[in-house]
């Protein structure tokens, strides 16, 4: 596997980090699948109220892109 993402899986990491996309049908499932498996990504803690978040290695990814995230 690359490091090489699509434009939709940076997107979708983009959304993780902001909010919690498993409730936007838009969501794709093999998409979800490569960031996790790739480790950009990982099932979040059940209390957290969030179904996935960003790793390091997501979020490294999204700041060396310039993809700036909500940190309100």
């Amino acid at each position: 596997m690359t490091d090489d993402l699509t434009n939709d899986q940076i997107a979708l990491l983009c959304d993780i980090g902001e909010f919690d996309p498993s409730k936007h049908a838009e969501v794709k499932k093999r998409d979800m699948e490569r960031l996790i498996a790739g480790g950009y990504a990982e099932p979040a803690e059940s209390h957290s109220g969030r179904a996935f978040k960003l790793t390091a290695k997501g979020a490294a990814f999204l700041s060396e892109r310039g993809a700036g995230l909500n940190e309100a």
